[in-house]
């Protein structure tokens, strides 16, 4: 499922290192390594692909070797070593490729997409995730496959878009029917809850308002009716507790949203009592629930509280997502209290974790995607290999929505040039854009409006930049523009001619009464800077603006 089990069993002794002696091949250690993961003894199915692993090694069987990568990644994935367990699946990936073993890449590419989507690398989730789900037969649909596609629903749902979460996930119930001996639609339908959930949290941050709660009460009937008949029996020993835990905490958010304190304190209680002794992910989700349940009694204080520790357990966890989740859940309760202050510094310390997070995805992806496309292009002809790369190309440095230049657009360029400015002493400018009260736009006008607005932002940016400069979309409503051979002074006086050109913009003619401004913040590369420190002070240049907001949107230099 998309949430797999990451505690240790409730009785561990059930399953010791004892009772997983490998046997007399490297077959028989792998057969155990399996059952200690069905069973949850994670730390058992490590040691075993571990032997197995170097033992393969030293013959040289790649077939081997990449079944105990794979068995090595899923271990470090229940317990909850998500950047090696993304490591350890992409090299077994990668043997599974070259072997041509599409079974044994399927499973991977699951592993690998969970741990990248919990790690806040929401792209390459997606990408394993895909590759997984067509890497088998549709019409023969196997668990491999079902788990495939819950992995991309998921991965969807992080990524913000909730439509095609539920398809993905739709696909995922009809799948399990058609499978031999058919499965449980129930693990798929439960992270259709989670997705609804997930949607409910965006539609509050960004509308101040839930919205109608019908769809999650009714799915929460469905897998009470699917509890009740006992289908989610049928999952595994380690799966079987993460998803009552998950349960439990829908059913608790549900309480909390709908104004029953009762029922939310008598959820949440439930939720912490199905932890573990181990920190894990559904630590974060336990306080998740207590937090909401705070909000709604308007007990600030312990409201503030369990959202730190939803923070701090997912940090624990490596669960990057639910960390970012519990930074803009802080958001909102600390501007529900007028402490804009702190709320603002919570929004820096949310952007600068995302930013890691995308820092850390840039290397893998584009060292996986080049050895891809190595591997395949003994199988395709030059021209479909040359149309393929064009189309990556494309897809990877674009920005979908605006059609302008991606965060890794950007961060590709400044890597680049930043060193060769510095060492030849030429000038180098980074200038953060944000858009004026955003939110106030959607809320007021509608997301339809917002998209137009940021395309219509990013085209006067486009337009205005000079030739062999760049601009680009980081992320919601933030830009950024690169300038080559321009210090700062040079660098504001281009800004300002932007900020008026949007400031002028006739964007009475995509709303009535609609006015959008940007505020800017411009910062000159020096000596001895890095590429995060400059765009840290170009970043802390623009807030010093929002701050103290006003029409002209243009900060001081920044040295």
């Amino acid at each position: 499922m998309g949430f797999p089990d990451r505690r240790k069993p409730a009785h561990p002794d059930s399953c010791t290192e004892a009772d997983r002696q490998p046997g007399d091949s490297a077959e028989d250690a792998l057969s155990q390594a399996d059952l200690a993961l069905h069973d949850g003894c994670h730390p058992d199915a490590r040691a075993l692909a571990q032997s197995v692993l170097i033992a393969a090694r030293s013959t040289g069987d790649l077939q081997l070797e990449a079944r105990a990568l794979s068995c090595l990644a899923r271990s470090d994935s229940l317990g909850s070593r998500l950047r090696r367990a993304a490591d350890t699946a992409r090299r077994a990936a990668q043997l599974f490729q070259r072997l041509g073993d599409a079974e044994g890449e399927t499973v991977v590419q699951n592993t690998l997409s969970h741990a990248c989507m919990l790690l806040g690398r929401n792209d390459e989730a997606i990408e394993a995730a895909l590759l997984s789900a067509s890497l088998g037969d549709a019409a023969q649909p196997t668990a491999a496959m079902v788990a495939a596609h819950n992995c991309l629903g998921m991965a969807y749902c992080w990524s913000g878009n909730h439509d095609r979460s539920n398809a993905a996930l739709d696909a995922a119930v009809h799948m399990a029917a058609r499978c031999t001996p058919a499965l449980s639609p129930y693990p798929s339908r439960l992270n259709q809850l989670w997705v609804e959930a997930a949607r409910l949290a965006d539609l509050r941050y960004h509308s101040g308002s839930m919205g109608g709660l019908q769809p999650m009460g009714r799915l929460i009937q469905e897998c009470r009716r699917l509890e009740q008949l006992g289908v989610h029996s049928a999952s595994g020993a380690a799966e079987r507790p993460a998803m009552r835990t998950i349960s439990t905490s829908m059913k608790g958010l549900f309480a909390a949203w709908r104004g029953d304190v009762a029922n939310a304190r008598l959820y949440a209680d439930r939720a912490l009592g199905s932890l573990g002794g181990t920190v894990t992910w559904l630590d974060a989700l336990a306080r998740w629930v207590v937090a909401e349940g705070a909000w709604s009694e308007g007990d600030w204080a312990a409201a503030e509280h369990g959202f730190e520790e939803m923070r701090a357990s997912a940090v624990t966890a490596e669960h990057e997502q639910l960390a970012c989740l519990a930074h803009l859940l802080q958001v909102q309760v600390l501007e529900l209290q007028g402490k804009h202050a702190r709320a603002c510094t919570e929004m820096r310390l949310l952007r600068a974790r995302e930013r890691r997070a995308l820092a850390e995805g840039v290397a893998s992806r584009e060292a996986a995607v080049r050895w891809q496309l190595g591997a395949r292009q003994s199988e395709l002809s030059l021209e479909q290999a040359l149309e393929a790369a064009k189309r990556f190309e494309r897809w990877s440095l674009e920005d979908p929505l605006t059609g302008m230049a991606n965060r890794r657009a950007f961060e590709r360029a400044l890597t680049e040039r930043l060193p060769a400015a510095v060492a030849d002493g030429r000038s180098l400018s980074v200038a953060m854009v944000d858009v004026d009260r955003f939110k106030s736009v959607n809320d007021t006008h509608s997301h339809q409006i917002g998209d137009r607005v940021l395309q219509s932002v990013a085209s006067v940016l486009s337009s205005s930049v000079r030739e062999g400069d760049i601009a680009a979309r980081l992320a919601g409503d933030e830009f950024v523009m690169l300038f080559s051979d321009a210090d700062a002074a040079a660098a504001t006086e281009i800004c300002e001619r932007i900020a008026a050109a949007v400031a002028g913009f006739d964007w009475e003619s995509l709303a009535s009464g609609l006015q959008v401004t940007i505020s800017i913040g411009v910062s000159q590369a020096v000596e001895g800077d890095t590429i995060d420190t400059l765009v840290h002070r170009s970043d802390a240049s623009m807030y010093s603006v929002k701050s103290g907001w006003a029409p002209t949107g243009m900060a001081e230099l920044a040295a």
